[in-house]
């Protein structure tokens, strides 16, 4: 780390001298070039992405060249001291990289290649060259960069799909005679510059503009993105294709490289300007094969044929991104963002919103704390209080006839809810003359207490706790989670299971009429509404429940006692997603 850290620090120190204004003494000039031309491939690296942030000045149209002036008499001074070949690289280098951040990708080209000339191998230069001869489509000369640089690049993928497409084109064969009339083969002839189809391009298009946003002056914008997610390792693609499409840096590439585009690629890119970020969910997993979504509420099926997405993609998941599509069919080219099923509601209202990259970017960072609550809305606390009770068998006896027995020395306080179950309020606790009074939140407490003090004033408290379970919220907007124990009937001891499916059956017979489910309306009411969209939220919220079963399946969890999704469609008269 100690080694690293000196890297990091001679790079700044490097890159300051650079990039500050005023003449450099003849001193300073050895003393960069010699601080270049030693440097490490990872150090030039570093230094000239410092510099390339330096001259990376742009407002909301153009670029601000003024720090590039800054740095160009610099530059031209190093150039006139240099000797060796690895000094000229090395300034050839910082020169490319200064050249870039002001927005002139044309002059950086010209300079990677003297530096290349210089140094054939030196692994930056490499790679910025890559991505220079892949967006003007010399997909050879950039497969070769790549091979030298040794290094793995997210161009990859794309750039093999390209050039496999482009073998594949015509019926020329490799080592037949060029169509041209050249009299040379076809492989060192047009098939240099044969261009496959879009369709087998839109992959390392869309990689291009990631390396574009990952370069250093992209990422002073992205790294504080991912900083602020709970997840900075399932957001940073994410957060990158939002820095690219709403933080304006399509705009700088289009800039920049646009002129080395064709026509159709340009086009591609300004239809993918226009697709929003959108909440998506699957519908179907074909594993290995494909996966198939819809976006919410109410979108069409969409049909990806992802290999690698189906090898992870679960039904019912909710994921948040953009299915871009590559002129002939969706292509999943941004990476999504996985979203918890609970939080479906929130984002679906903040998307249709038309929110601010701050806004998304700020739903995922860190969530509240759950908030635990009892059905009254109260927070849930752990308390009780025990008194000392003369006449004890007395006061029990007249308890007796206000509670419900539930064991020997047991009264529990209940109360007989509209669709039948019975909720548990609280209980009391005998042992001698001592009586325990808990519940789950101090008004409850307090009015177990009453009955208790009720039949024996002359009770005496003699211990009393009350822990709050869910963690301060800080002033944030927490989600809230109801939780309540049930009684059930004496008879349900015998068949644990058929209690636990009475249970269910009995909420799945009450929640298509429990009121504000759906807005204000009940399940019921909504699905006689007519309304597409009132449909569409009922429907989600169906799958809402659907996805809470698969879930525990797919974690070995108990499901008994969680209702039925199926029924409750059929009992509402839904069609399955």
């Amino acid at each position: 780390m100690t080694a690293q850290n000196d890297l990091l620090t001679d790079a700044e120190t490097v890159a300051g001298m650079l990039t500050t204004e005023g003449p450099l003494e003849g001193e300073h000039i050895r003393f960069l070039l010699d601080a270049l031309s030693c440097a490490p491939d990872d150090a030039l690296g570093l230094l000239t992405g410092r510099v390339e942030c330096h001259t990376a000045q742009y407002d909301t149209t153009q670029y601000d060249t003024t720090q590039y002036g800054v740095v160009e008499p610099r530059l031209a001074a190093l150039r006139s001291q240099a000797r060796s070949r690895e000094e000229k690289a090395a300034v050839a280098l910082v020169a490319a990289r200064a050249a870039e951040g002001a927005g002139d990708s044309a002059t950086a080209r010209d300079l990677l290649d003297e530096a290349l000339t210089l140094r054939p191998g030196l692994e930056p230069a490499l790679r910025d060259a890559a991505q220079y001869a892949a967006a003007r489509g010399d997909y050879a000369t950039a497969d070769r960069y790549l091979r030298r640089a040794g290094r793995p690049s997210s161009l990859r993928p794309g750039l093999s799909e390209a050039m496999a497409a482009t073998a594949q084109a015509g019926d020329v064969g490799r080592n037949s005679p060029c169509p041209c009339g050249s009299g040379r083969k076809f492989k060192a002839c047009c098939r240099l510059t044969a261009l496959p189809p879009l369709s087998a391009r839109a992959q390392l298009l869309y990689a291009l503009l990631g390396t574009y946003a990952e370069r250093a002056p992209g990422l002073e914008m992205i790294a504080p993105l991912i900083e602020r997610t709970e997840d900075p390792d399932r957001c940073a693609m994410f957060m990158v294709d939002l820095a690219l499409f709403q933080g304006g840096l399509v705009e700088r590439f289009l800039t920049t490289r646009g002129h080395w585009l064709r026509p159709e690629e340009h086009r591609l890119i300004e239809d993918w300007r226009r697709i929003p970020v959108t909440l998506y969910e699957t519908l179907d997993v074909a594993r290995d094969t494909s996966v198939t979504l819809r976006a919410l509420p109410d979108g069409e099926p969409i049909h990806l044929a992802d290999k690698l997405f189906s090898q992870c993609a679960q039904r019912l998941e909710l994921f948040c991104g953009r299915v871009l599509h590559d002129g002939t069919e969706p292509r999943l080219l941004a990476l999504p963002v996985h979203v918890p099923r609970h939080r479906r509601r929130e984002l679906a209202g903040l998307l249709a919103s038309g929110p601010s990259m701050a806004q998304i970017v700020d739903f995922f960072g860190p969530e509240p704390p759950v908030q635990l609550r009892n059905s009254d809305g109260e927070d849930l606390y752990d308390c009780g209080v025990t008194y000392r009770v003369p006449r004890a068998q007395l006061t029990f006896d007249d308890l007796l006839q206000r509670l419900t027995r539930t064991d020997d020395e047991v009264l529990a306080w209940h109360r007989q809810l509209p669709d039948g179950r019975v909720l548990n309020l609280g209980q009391i606790e005998r042992a001698g003359e001592d009586f325990t009074v808990t519940a789950n939140s101090p008004t409850r407490l307090a009015d177990l207490e009453a009955q208790l003090r009720d039949v024996a004033p002359d009770a005496v408290e003699h211990d009393r706790h009350a822990e709050r379970l869910s963690p301060d919220p800080d002033g944030r907007q927490a989600r809230s989670l109801i939780v309540e124990s049930y009684f059930l009937d004496k008879g349900s001891e015998d068949d644990p299971a058929e209690a636990a499916d009475r249970v269910a059956r009995d909420a799945e017979t009450s929640w298509p009429d429990t009121p504000g489910v759906v807005g204000e309306l009940s399940p019921r009411e909504a699905a006689a509404s007519g309304d597409p969209a009132t449909l569409a939220e009922l429907r989600s919220t169906v799958d809402d429940i659907e996805a809470t079963l698969l879930q525990a399946q797919r974690a070995g969890r108990p499901t008994a006692g969680l209702m039925n999704p199926h029924r409750l469609r059929d009992a509402l008269g839904l069609v399955v997603s």
